[in-house]
């Protein structure tokens, strides 16, 4: 039983990832449509530390850390 809802955590946690990528991918591009000006530099980097700090988020849930 254990297994399962191991299994059962992880896909959840793939299901809310794959979520809150999308709608981080959706984010940029709405950045890069009305701030053109911003460099592409600029909306990476963006772009890479919502997906790290997801990905904490995440990490956490799994291992039961609580702040």
């Amino acid at each position: 039983m254990n297994m399962i809802n191991k299994n059962i955590k992880n896909n959840n946690i793939t299901i809310v990832r794959n979520i809150a990528y999308k709608r981080i991918k959706d984010m940029t591009k709405d950045i890069k449509e009305i701030t053109p000006e911003l460099s592409d530099h600029f909306l990476q980097k963006v772009d890479i530390n919502m997906k790290n700090a997801i990905n904490k988020i995440l990490n956490d849930y799994k291992l039961n850390i609580q702040y």
